[in-house]
């Protein structure tokens, strides 16, 4: 039997899945029911926090389903996460496809413990983009605003590490100076940009974990 991730962070970058995890199958943009996305995963080892689920009712969440086999590579990138056998009735093609989903057994990784980030562990702007990429990929500007408006937690500290020496997110999808311009303008557009972190002159550079720290354990979403 076939397995489907239900990807809902940087999976939704084509770039990302092919670069860091070997996956060139094609995705189809889905709905899954039942869960909210916030900013709940902590990577002790990259000082980071990136985006996890956690069941809520009636709740939408914008993903793609991405075929794929759960490799060692694919367990060691969603490490901090939980693999999770989801019912396929409870998700569903989104947009205008109304083609039936394939048949098979669809996973979704899920939070151990739901974390908010800190100083210590910030969301970092490399990943957004690299999630936000991946929307303006599979459905455009609206898909984009979806998942900004169905993620929770925009508030915690999250720092603009675009241009950084060493970025926080290691697996991140690459934009030129275009590309950024419209996904500020969208976070923008949904009012979360208002609390990102910018290094100026008047705000010091967000720290970064010196190289060979020890590094934390991975926590789970």
């Amino acid at each position: 039997m076939s397995d489907y991730m239900i990807g809902y962070g940087s999976l939704l970058s084509s770039y990302s899945r092919r670069t860091y995890s070997g996956i060139v199958s094609a995705i189809r943009p889905v709905v899954a029911t039942g869960w909210r996305r916030g900013w709940t995963v902590r990577y002790g080892d990259e000082a980071a926090t990136y985006a996890g689920v956690r069941q809520a009712p009636g709740q939408l969440l914008h993903a793609a389903l991405v075929p794929t086999r759960i490799t060692p590579e694919l367990r060691h990138r969603e490490r901090g996460y939980v693999f999770t056998e989801v019912d396929p009735a409870s998700v569903h093609p989104a947009g205008e496809d109304r083609a039936r989903l394939p048949d098979g057994r669809y996973w979704i990784v899920v939070n151990r413990e739901q974390v908010r980030a800190d100083d210590a562990h910030p969301i970092p702007q490399t990943y957004v983009d690299t999630c936000l990429a991946g929307c303006l990929e599979t459905g455009g500007e609206a898909r984009a605003k979806a998942f900004i408006q169905a993620t929770e937690l925009w508030d915690a500290p999250w720092v603009n590490d675009r241009d950084s020496a060493a970025p926080l997110y290691p697996r991140r999808t690459p934009l030129n100076a275009e590309e950024r311009a419209v996904i500020d303008q969208i976070l923008d557009a949904c009012g979360v940009l208002k609390f990102r972190q910018d290094d100026s002159p008047e705000q010091p550079p967000f720290k970064r974990r010196p190289a060979g720290h020890p590094a934390g354990q991975a926590r789970s979403r």
